[in-house]
C-alpha cells in the first residue's frame, strides 16, 4: 500500500508542476494550493487514519482553490523587445572635379555629410552655373558650397 501511495503522490506532484506558463498564475496557483492542499490533507487524513486519501482531497481541493485564486492575480506584461538595427555608413568620396567636353562637374560638400554635384558649361571665356551663374574662371570649392552646399 504504501509504494501505491508514495507512487501516487509522486505523479501528482510532477503533474501539478509540470504545467505552470510564466505568464499565467493560474498554473502557478493550481501547483502551489495542490501541493499545500496535499500537506494539509496528508495531516489531517495521517489523523484520521487514511493519509493517502487525505492528501490526494486536499491536494485536489487545493490545486482548484490555487487555480482560482491564481487566474485572478494579473502578472504584469514583460516589456516589448526593442530591435535595434544597424544603418550602414554613408559612402562619401573625396570632392572631386570632373572635365567632360564643354562641362565642368564638381562635387560640393553639403551639410549632411554627403556631396551635391554642380555642373558648370563653358560660356565664352568662363563658366555658367546650374543657376544661370557666371564665373570668369572654374569657381572654387569654397565658391560653390556657398550656394549649394545645402
Amino acid at each position: 500500500m504504501r509504494k501505491f501511495f508514495y507512487t501516487l503522490t509522486t505523479i501528482a506532484f510532477v503533474a501539478l508542476f509540470s504545467g505552470c506558463n510564466p505568464y499565467n498564475n493560474e498554473g502557478e496557483g493550481a501547483a502551489t494550493g495542490g501541493a499545500l492542499g496535499a500537506l494539509a490533507g496528508g495531516i489531517i487524513g495521517h489523523q484520521s487514519h487514511d493519509t493517502g486519501a487525505g492528501m490526494l482531497i486536499g491536494g485536489a481541493v487545493g490545486a482548484i482553490t490555487g487555480a482560482a485564486v491564481g487566474s485572478n492575480i494579473q502578472k504584469p506584461e514583460p516589456p516589448p523587445e526593442q530591435v535595434i538595427v544597424a544603418q550602414p555608413a554613408p559612402v562619401v568620396s573625396a570632392p572631386t572635379t570632373t572635365y567632360s567636353g564643354d562641362t565642368v562637374t564638381i562635387n560640393v560638400p553639403n551639410n549632411n555629410g554627403g556631396y551635391t554635384a554642380v555642373v558648370l558649361k563653358r560660356s565664352g571665356n568662363g563658366f555658367v552655373g546650374p543657376q544661370g551663374e557666371y564665373y570668369d574662371q572654374i569657381p572654387t570649392t569654397a565658391q560653390l558650397q556657398a550656394m549649394y552646399g545645402r
